[in-house]
């Protein structure tokens, strides 16, 4: 089956589209991407292990619209065009800000259309966006989500709202990370070093963070991401003797940096909707890396967690987060303990080769 996955990204940072990509082409499907280079400075073909990537750029009159509201218009309607010159069978849109494209093409083509919900897309640009804009968001995705084939959740809280918006049934398939053999292996020595690795946003505690990790001398923070925050974060963790800020980092180190500390940052702002609803990529990675996490206590991550006593659940106040490092650091039997836990609960259950079972299941069902 020759399947096209639409996304509004430039594909190649995107380790979920990735990993579903590889699966399913493992599994004998064939692949190809269709994404939107919104720097405009990406080739606009490419190839990754042996899936061709097409690309949307953003140029021209494009890059003279003022921001992305404007231009999402635009990019629907050159990924449309774009698409019908290529070779597909099945179209995969990931998220809401693909699937009117994936609507268009299925009424075009009469072909299978499944969506894959990363997260509830109102709640992600609530904040940064009019009222106005998130409102059109929630009625686009009413009328455009029940017309999928097939719809995919990345965890239970988004099955349920996409579920009730679609009025049909869907399969969950997790961001969970893929579990390499062998058996626990424990941190280095110290200083005791917390990792966050991701999107840079005043939401995600990072700010609030290298104060606290400033004010404990024998305590180390790594940080790496892009978006928002970068610069500030930059700035500030070069102030600080024992805060270390990466930059953007390539997908293929985010593990290897999470191997090599001793915990995981991952506390979000409860009073989000869209933190109402998420399981970070960061628990995951956490788990299979065999660290304990950091999360917000309420949240379905903490849930998550504690089920699994694979970490902590704080607090959303620096001195939650400080209480937690002092114990983790102080009680390394139990910064042990929870480690193993996680390790060991990626291996029975969270790893990306369960979930890319039921992802081949369901384009087996489409075929």
């Amino acid at each position: 089956m020759r399947i096209l996955m639409i996304v509004s990204n430039d594909v190649i940072h995107d380790g979920r589209v990735l990993k579903e990509g590889r699966a399913l082409h493992a599994a004998g499907h064939e692949v190809a991407f269709l994404g939107w280079d919104r720097s405009g400075r990406l080739p606009a073909r490419a190839e990754w292990e042996g899936m061709p990537i097409h690309r949307v750029r953003t140029d021209g009159a494009m890059r003279l619209l003022p921001n992305d509201v404007f231009r999402n218009p635009v990019w629907w309607r050159r990924a449309y065009r774009l698409a019908r010159t290529l070779p597909w069978d099945v179209v995969h849109c990931h998220d809401l800000d693909t699937l009117p494209v994936g609507v268009r093409l299925k009424r075009r083509t009469s072909r299978p259309l499944v969506y894959d919900c990363h997260e509830v897309f109102g709640y992600m640009i609530e904040e940064d966006v009019p009222s106005f804009v998130t409102g059109y968001a929630f009625r686009m995705e009413r009328r455009l989500a029940p017309q999928a084939d097939r719809i995919i959740a990345v965890n239970p809280a988004v099955q349920t709202y996409v579920e009730a918006v679609a009025g049909r049934s869907s399969v969950v398939v997790s961001n969970c990370e893929e579990v390499t053999p062998g058996p626990y292996v424990p941190p280095g020595g110290p200083p005791f070093t917390v990792t966050y690795i991701g999107t840079l946003h005043k939401s995600r505690f990072v700010l609030e963070a290298i104060d606290v990790v400033a004010s404990m001398p024998d305590v180390r923070l790594v940080l790496g991401g892009s978006k928002a925050l970068a610069d500030t974060v930059r700035e500030r963790c070069a102030r600080q003797a024992n805060t270390t800020f990466l930059g953007e980092v390539p997908r293929d180190r985010v593990m290897p940096l999470t191997r090599a500390g001793h915990a995981v940052l991952s506390m979000f702002d409860p009073a989000l909707r869209i933190n109402r609803v998420g399981f970070p990529n960061k628990i995951y990675e956490a788990m299979a890396a065999g660290r304990p996490s950091l999360v917000t206590k309420g949240l379905p991550m903490a849930a998550l967690v504690e089920a699994n006593e694979c970490g902590l659940a704080v607090p959303y106040t620096r001195e939650g987060l400080r209480d937690a490092l002092v114990r983790l650091r102080d009680e390394p039997g139990l910064a042990d303990r929870l480690g193993r836990n996680g390790r060991e609960a990626a291996v029975r259950e969270f790893n990306w080769a369960a979930e890319s079972r039921k992802l081949v299941a369901l384009y087996g069902e489409l075929g």
